[in-house]
């Protein structure tokens, strides 16, 4: 398992290598612009040849986008619906000027036209953006905690949208510990660990699953808060990481942690994990 951190951008996209290394990642992950912003910030010739120099030279591999937090796939609002096809078409060509493996997403929110509602225009939004940027990079989509009408907190919703998609090859997962534990799957055990990756499996396929965020929470099972915390300094537990980070399904996915670690004082939560791998 390789271990990064969701790192900044202070500048061209190489900057993004040059925290990442500082930091001690071996892959990493950022935002394609400003998160809370509409538009994707372009990447030059130039900065597309510093960026595979340096990502060379430093061995981080694989590099994945997040997309900014204003996509709402699932929006009854057809101007929101259509920017969030445009800001995630952009994403994925700038995934593919980096050389990304992918762009990872929310997938909505029906704010309360239904979730079967919601599920369609999901699925139709995806289709609408790899008709747009023909490229490589996949389409991550991660999961959510639930809160409110959020979609995409059940292993079936994401099996729906699949499947209405026509689950492309472009079409991946992302798995986040601290949102599948807050929709309520309970993780702490190996038990509970094994029934969440087969239902999964059953809904999604294991295949599809590309990277995981590995996030500890200090909300409760079920809360669908979305609170997250250190590595063993929540409820999850280092015992249900150390499970995670050995598990044949797992054990050779691109791991991060969103938490930052831009500060010596703060837990470093690559060294923990790493830690745990036996």
């Amino acid at each position: 398992m390789r271990f990064g951190y969701h790192v900044g951008v202070s500048g061209p996209p190489v900057s993004a290598i040059v925290n990442g290394m500082d930091s001690g990642c071996e892959t990493i992950q950022f935002f394609p612009g400003s998160p809370q912003q509409w538009g994707t910030t372009p990447v030059s010739d130039e900065d597309a040849r510093e960026f595979a120099e340096a990502r060379r030279t430093s061995g981080i591999d694989p590099v994945v986008l997040h997309s900014i937090y204003l996509i709402n796939m699932a929006a009854p609002s057809k101007p929101i619906y259509n920017r969030s096809i445009s800001a995630l078409s952009s994403s994925l060509e700038k995934a593919d000027r980096l050389g990304a493996l992918g762009v990872i997403t929310h997938i909505g929110n029906h704010k309360g036209e239904g979730e079967d509602v919601g599920l369609r225009r999901i699925a139709g939004a995806i289709t609408a953006c790899f008709d747009k940027e023909e490229g490589e990079s996949m389409l991550l989509l991660e999961t959510t905690a639930g809160a409110g009408t959020s979609v995409g907190n059940t292993f079936e919703q994401f099996g729906a949208v699949f499947d209405q998609a026509g689950r492309p090859e472009r079409l991946g997962f992302c798995l986040d510990t601290c949102h599948v534990f807050a929709a309520g799957y309970d993780i702490r055990t190996a038990a509970g660990i094994d029934r969440m990756l087969e239902e999964m499996d059953r809904f999604i396929g294991l295949d599809r699953l590309k990277v995981l965020h590995m996030n500890d929470t200090v909300s409760e099972l079920g809360s669908h808060l979305d609170r997250h915390a250190h590595i063993g300094q929540g409820v999850i537990g280092v015992d249900a990481f150390r499970y995670m980070v050995n598990h044949d399904a797992l054990k050779d996915l691109p791991s991060i942690v969103e938490l930052p670690h831009e500060d010596p004082d703060e837990p470093d939560d690559l060294q923990l994990l790493r830690s745990l791998v036996e």
